[in-house]
């Protein structure tokens, strides 16, 4: 599917951009669906839950590698604007990767929003992105975030968000409120932070933007780069197949690769993707504190 060029250009970007010894020395934090008896495998397994009065509905991927006592991550997928979680679902390449290095994926379903931007309005089925207080898709994935993690064995130091679009800038927020919940995000297509951003840790970001994209200007994803920076403190740049931020503040790295393409998801984003969360765990203290309170 990738090029051995662009598997050359992955190894090197993650070998300057972490270390391996460090996300090999977080050990799994089980949740407590870990002790529960067996659950259902299957793709495309459609699901909804109750919040606060209203049905929410998402898509669930579980491999047959997935094991019912056995620590696993979770990767949650967040569709752009007038998008849904079954198109998102159908294109996926991370259903590939779930299947071979055996992780979780879970497609959560928009409501219908208004975002503004621009001096112009745009309606679709999304997520709101415009403040934390009161946000009815951050509860919403909150409270899937539990559910998942009470009913299969999820391994709480590998809980990540990934999104295209307005997805991409639910992700940012995500890592600026839920940085305790959530290890690292990879928005992809997406632009600014859109809420002020002080999480308690440094937050691993890797973000894909396209030069020629006429929807989000990439000025945007770069301010985005920007703002990450600052926050996760890092204190030296490096260039391989991506721009590489490193020595920030608890091992997070921030990496923005941009590429010859417009508002669209890049084929050989979804492998990076899954590559540098691998590599970038939630922080062995972080994680064992965000666990004192049984769900």
């Amino acid at each position: 599917m990738f090029t051995s060029r662009l598997r050359l250009g992955l190894a090197l970007t993650a070998a300057i951009a972490v270390s391996p010894v460090r996300a090999a020395g977080v050990a799994p934090l089980p949740s407590v669906g870990c002790q529960a008896g067996g659950f259902t495998n299957g793709d495309r397994l459609e699901r909804s839950i109750n919040v606060d009065g209203v049905e929410r509905s998402y898509i669930l991927d579980v491999p047959p590698n997935v094991k019912p006592h056995a620590p696993v991550p979770l990767l949650f997928d967040f569709h752009g604007l007038g998008h849904s979680a079954a198109g998102v679902w159908k294109v996926s390449g991370f259903r590939e990767l779930a299947r071979r290095d055996g992780f979780i994926t879970v497609y959560p379903d928009g409501l219908p929003v208004t975002l503004r931007g621009g001096g112009r309005s745009f309606e679709g089925k999304g997520w709101e992105i415009a403040s934390v207080d009161h946000n009815r898709d951050v509860e919403f994935t909150t409270r899937l975030l539990d559910r998942l993690e009470r009913e299969y064995c999820i391994d709480r130091a590998r809980v990540f968000s990934t999104g295209f679009s307005n997805g991409a800038f639910f992700s940012n927020l995500l890592g600026c409120a839920q940085a305790n919940r959530f290890a690292a995000i990879a928005p992809v297509s997406g632009g600014q932070l859109t809420v002020p951003c002080a999480p308690p840790r440094g937050v691993p970001v890797i973000i894909h933007h396209g030069r020629q994209d006429e929807t989000v200007a990439i000025e945007q994803a770069r301010g985005a780069r920007d703002a990450w920076v600052r926050i996760d403190r890092c204190r030296e740049q490096a260039k391989a197949s991506c721009e590489v931020h490193r020595d920030c503040r608890d091992g997070a790295v921030v990496e923005f690769c941009a590429g010859d393409f417009a508002h669209r998801w890049p084929p050989e984003a979804t492998e990076r993707i899954w590559e540098f969360f691998r590599n970038h765990p939630m922080p062995a203290g972080v994680a064992a504190s965000a666990s004192g309170t049984e769900r």
